[in-house]
């Protein structure tokens, strides 16, 4: 018989439902038993070698691996393996001393990643331990991408996307801000970077062609009012908003107007419930919120 190989994610299909529904295929049942032990510090840093955001991701994951889990079988509910990455984030003790650091001798390559988000700083992660020096260049005045600008700060504070940051950048990561790359053809041209990652990401959401949506100043894509509530360009909204379709991104749109002071909040879909695109849970989140 050949020896087990973890290595190999499909291993997971067949012996871990939930390692297996996880895109980073993170050890789901050994963290949790580290937390059920009272070792968070453990558990933290066991997810972060499959997920640099572990305290960001415990609280706005989309969470795959819950509708896997195998005590959905016998009990009503799965176990909250989200919430338990949070609980290992939020009560660690400090584990900056156990972090990757840049060796004292570098390869002599470098890398240029564009956008500060979490692509390219999972790259930055990755590649400044093996000595290569990582600018990352973001056209913002902070870092964190769409993480920042399109999470409500209700739902992920900036305060712990600054810390998980800090990590990363910590290591010496070269990071400019206010540095929007208009064109890779110079960049290219320099000759300054071995190589370029693009992490630019896609911050566009979808249009609506509406009657009246061009003339009107009062009608939104969420994406980008998100985006304009996080950098403080919007700081109020009328007392009747409406929604139009049922994705996560409504959802934070629709608890957003109400922190914003609207009384009368409506979300509209043109399916019944059970093809909303929104998860159950942010569904709750507003309905408990009086969302219509």
């Amino acid at each position: 018989m050949e020896p087990t190989n973890t290595a190999n994610p499909d291993y997971f299909h067949r012996v871990v439902d939930c390692q297996w529904a996880c895109p980073a295929h993170t050890d789901v049942p050994a963290y949790i038993r580290l937390i059920a032990q009272g070792r968070y510090g453990d558990a933290y840093m066991l997810n972060r070698e499959t997920n640099v955001f572990p305290g960001i991701l415990g609280r706005v994951c989309d969470r795959p691996c819950e509708p896997a889990c195998r005590r959905g079988r016998v009990e009503e509910t799965p176990v909250a393996i989200c919430r338990l990455k949070r609980v290992a984030a939020d009560l660690r003790e400090d584990i900056s001393a156990r972090l990757p650091r840049a060796p004292a001798v570098k390869n002599g390559k470098k890398v240029a990643c564009i956008g500060a988000g979490p692509a390219s700083l999972t790259v930055a992660n990755d590649l400044v331990p093996l000595g290569y020096e990582v600018t990352v260049f973001e056209a913002l005045a902070k870092p964190g991408g769409l993480m920042l600008s399109n999470i409500p700060a209700f739902r992920l504070p900036e305060t712990v996307i600054a810390e998980e940051i800090g990590y990363i950048v910590g290591t010496g990561v070269d990071l400019r801000l206010g540095e929007r790359v208009a064109s890779l053809k110079k960049l290219l041209d320099s000759r300054r970077f071995d190589a370029v990652f693009i992490g630019s990401g896609a911050p566009k959401g979808k249009e609506l062609s509406l009657p009246g949506r061009k003339e009107s100043d009062r009608i939104h894509i969420g994406i980008t009012w998100l985006e304009s509530v996080a950098f403080d360009h919007i700081k109020t909204i009328g007392e009747r908003v409406l929604i139009i379709g049922v994705g996560n991104t409504a959802m934070d749109c629709c608890r957003t107007s109400l922190r914003l002071g609207a009384k009368d909040v409506k979300v509209m879909a043109r399916k019944p419930r059970g093809f909303f695109k929104a998860s159950e849970w942010e569904l709750e989140d507003a309905e408990a919120e009086n969302v219509a």
